[in-house]
């Protein structure tokens, strides 16, 4: 049996759940917010010192965009997968497992805020709505055009990358609420198909088969998350000459130049924090190639070189970095990596090269 588009999508989330929960705790209720040293902290750190002022609430809204195009796109007659009366039902099966997941996880367990607000941020309701409605908008059109369903997860991201900047939410929030969204959807459509079968399916819809192509060119967009470990210089690290830890967060594009081969960019802001808790932020671009191996139908192997620039402490330093990833296909047009990098970094005041290691994830959208 070839495996659906859905099942792995549902699976990929879980393994990116499984990379972050499992260096990020969940205080509960009569519990201090989460400690000072793991991933969700390090993130927010990033956050805290580029942009401590940001509040602006347009994810309030844009958590609802891709129903919106949903629903415009069937009231001006563009036939999708079912007929009206089929597709509400299946979201109607959709939103209550999304509510019923979100509100028991919520108050259940009890997470503080990083704003310090309210303890009720696991997981992210923001989130999980946006990425419920993107996938809502992927199953009924993005068997005609790829594009509803690139355009709906990329409103679904902002969405969750919002949360973050609004400090709202910690980062293991936003990817829980992430996979409640897409895993209440792919409930409701199971429930709605063993219901009516193949009444009010349109007849010209074909269940997309799962299929990646790794003889065709791919460009790629991404999305990437992780941490950053110092190596070595543990003395200059105890004096505080040097930070020892921090996240990082950026985008990435890989561009085609033959089919697994070509150029990659990267862009990213990293938190540095020093032994006196004290943190400063890291900016770099990097651009190199990349080259890719796939195996196993929906595993990809990747090796890639890097060289750019880094700003840190107000100057500015050569950027070296190589790494590897190993990339999960969850759909047509999605995949998720976990990927670890070496990068050497050459400032004035970083004297020798300071050296660190990066290991995280990332999802991506490739077309």
């Amino acid at each position: 049996m070839k495996p659906t588009s859905g099942k792995h999508l549902v699976s990929g989330i879980a393994v990116v759940m499984c990379l972050l929960l499992g260096g990020a705790s969940i205080p509960a209720h009569g519990q201090a917010a989460p400690p000072l040293h793991n991933f969700d902290t390090d993130i927010t750190a990033i956050r805290n010192v580029a942009v401590p002022n940001f509040s602006w609430h347009y994810d309030d809204y844009l958590q609802y965009a891709p129903a919106g195009v949903m629903l415009g796109l069937k009231a001006f007659g563009c036939e999708g997968r079912s007929s009206w009366g089929r597709m509400l039902v299946s979201d109607a099966f959709s939103i209550a497992t999304m509510a019923i997941a979100v509100n028991g996880l919520k108050y259940s367990i009890g997470r503080i805020r990083p704003d310090g607000s309210r303890r009720n941020s696991f997981p992210s309701g923001h989130t999980a709505t946006a990425f419920m409605t993107a996938t809502m908008l992927h199953m009924e059109y993005g068997w005609k055009s790829p594009w509803y369903s690139i355009g709906g997860f990329s409103a679904a991201a902002i969405t969750g990358v919002s949360r973050l900047l609004n400090n709202r939410h910690w980062m293991s929030d936003v990817v829980a609420g992430a996979a409640i969204g897409i895993g209440s959807v792919h409930l409701g459509h199971f429930i709605t198909d063993k219901i009516f079968k193949k009444k009010g399916l349109n007849e010209a819809y074909c269940d997309p088969e799962f299929h990646y192509d790794p003889t065709v060119r791919h460009y790629v967009a991404e999305l990437l998350f992780g941490r950053r470990f110092i190596i070595g210089a543990e003395g200059r690290k105890e004096m505080g000459e040097i930070p020892f830890r921090g996240g990082i967060a950026g985008v990435q594009t890989d561009i085609a130049l033959a089919p697994g081969l070509g150029l990659t960019a990267r862009a990213s802001a990293s938190s540095m924090t020093f032994k006196d808790a004290s943190v400063e932020n890291l900016y770099s671009t990097l651009a190199g190639g990349f080259y890719n191996v796939p195996f196993a139908r929906i595993l990809e192997f990747q090796t890639r070189v890097m060289i750019g620039a880094a700003w840190f402490q107000g100057e500015c330093g050569t950027d070296l970095s190589a790494g590897v990833g190993l990339s999960l296909i969850t759909d047509r047009h999605f995949k998720i990596k976990a990927f670890a990098d070496f990068e050497s970094i050459d400032t004035a005041s970083q004297k020798p090269w300071l050296n660190s290691a990066i290991v995280g994830y990332s999802a991506s959208w490739f077309w």
